[in-house]
């Protein structure tokens, strides 16, 4: 509709430059300044109405970030700027506005043909078809550059808080330097990813200007030696010319803009929130042929509630994997996995604490007694003088705590939260033999927890229900 009302603009306008030619100044000057101010008015109407759009998009999109986190995907697929998905996503609608303004303009063919004849006409079809490809390959161009800049920003940020986590280590090691070398280069490949990306949006400019500039003055010719020679009236002639512009405007606008399509794709994909169909209220794990990262075997199982499941076999042959992919960590390559919606803990060695008090960590917010920490933390072993004060600080990630006792107070955790199902990943190495008997003893004690633990050897469960043996 915004095109077709384009159109006919252009039509006015060319009439109101006619009438001013014809001397017809005062009706003509009028009708040229009603011209300017509608389409200005319909490009700032437009602009406002995309920019309501967007924001609508914005304000959904936000809302539901928290799903978005929860889909598994490949490890190695940057996705990690969820801010530049948001805005990728926000600036959809008016990309499709752009792009079905440019598919309408093309009726400016018939009035262009109505106005200027074939030869005319044939040479703004010729450039149309000639841009299209231009853009299609601009398009694929930019799309592979966005994913190369997302994919080196990402791990521009993951190497940054690689080196903050280290930092102590590096500065008793004199090493500091190093850190900085490292960030150093992977900025420097980040940005020459960015310029290469702004590289590409200007050469797709410059077609766009090019042919837009020389469809212009081709058709300007062809009517006006057409005009010269009384084959065409002023009127035809400055039609013919204003709605080649006006084709070519549009087609311009939305090739400036064409490099944005895939990435709006790609973040609407990203942004794709996770279906629940399958796993919503289940209260059981279930995989069909489920085909791992890390191992092309495929594996099935059902764990019913109570079920006790022990995954073993040799370091590196994918329990770990095997588990995020049930827990949807981690994207299946193949095969389907049934898990439930909530009420599922996870302990694992490297399991991390938050900074706050021993309270907060194990209760996160429910409303517990003291003594019913109390009576959990002593039926973990962790009944020393140290967990007899509930408020004492923990630093991050737990440290001043030892392995094994960081790896009971996330137990003792996911026993507060009352989950239904537990995952437990290789850490029963981690205790010694009484407390491992404790975290056993505790298990036993809760018959309706499902467990799927993952262990080279000793496992926790003792009495498992079903045991899968992983090899190469």
């Amino acid at each position: 509709m915004a095109s077709v009302v384009s159109l006919g603009l252009a039509v006015l306008g060319a009439v109101a430059l006619s009438e001013l030619a014809a001397r017809h100044f005062a009706s003509g000057t009028t009708l040229l300044v009603l011209v300017i101010a509608g389409r200005g008015t319909l490009n700032v109407a437009l602009d406002a109405w995309s920019g309501r759009q967007g924001a609508r998009v914005l304000a959904r999109e936000r809302h539901h970030v928290l799903d978005v986190l929860h889909v598994p995907r490949a490890r190695d697929e940057a996705q990690s700027d969820l801010a530049w998905a948001l805005e990728q996503v926000a600036g959809a609608d008016e990309l499709a506005r752009l792009r079905t303004s440019a598919a309408v303009s093309l009726l400016a063919i018939v009035i262009l043909f109505l106005s200027a004849g074939w030869l005319a006409t044939a040479i703004t079809l010729g450039l149309v078809a000639l841009a299209v490809p231009l853009y299609q390959r601009a398009g694929r161009r930019s799309e592979a550059l966005a994913q190369e800049y997302q994919r080196r920003r990402a791990q521009l940020e993951a190497r940054q808080l690689e080196v903050l986590r280290h930092a102590p280590e590096l500065r008793g090691l004199g090493a500091l330097d190093y850190g900085a070398r490292e960030i150093g280069a992977y900025s420097e490949r980040e940005h020459e990813a960015a310029l290469r990306a702004i590289r590409v949006a200007l050469e797709s400019s410059l077609v766009t200007e090019f042919l837009s500039g020389v469809s212009v003055g081709l058709v300007a010719m062809v009517v006006g030696f057409a005009l010269l020679g009384g084959h065409v009236s002023l009127v035809r002639a400055l039609i013919a010319v204003f709605v080649t512009a006006e084709l070519f405007g549009a087609i311009r606008r939305y090739g400036v803009e064409f490099h944005r399509r895939d990435d709006a794709t790609r973040a609407a994909r990203l942004l794709q929130r996770p279906g629940r169909s399958r796993d919503e209220g289940a209260a059981y794990v279930e995989a069909q042929n489920l085909v791992t990262a890390t191992n092309p075997h495929p594996v099935s199982l059902r764990a019913e509630p109570g079920a006790r499941v022990v995954i073993s076999g040799p370091s590196g042959v994918g329990k770990t994997t095997l588990l995020e992919t049930l827990l949807g960590w981690r994207e299946a390559q193949a095969g389907d996995v049934v898990r439930p919606a909530t009420g599922v803990g996870v302990v694992r060695a490297t399991s991390r604490l938050l900074s706050g008090s021993l309270r907060d960590n194990v209760a996160l917010g429910r409303n517990v007694t003291d003594d019913e920490l109390y009576a959990l933390l002593s039926e973990l072993g962790l009944d020393g003088e140290r967990f007899r004060d509930l408020s004492r600080v923990l630093l991050a990630d737990g440290r001043g705590l030892s392995d094994g006792e960081r790896v009971r107070v996330v137990l003792a955790r996911a026993f507060i939260q009352g989950v239904s199902t537990l995952v437990i990943d290789d850490v029963a190495g981690l205790l010694d033999e009484t407390s491992r008997q404790a975290v056993r003893d505790a298990i036993e004690r809760r018959a309706h927890l499902t467990i799927i633990e993952a262990s080279v050897d000793r496992p926790l469960v003792t009495s498992p229900t079903l045991e899968l043996v992983l090899s190469r």
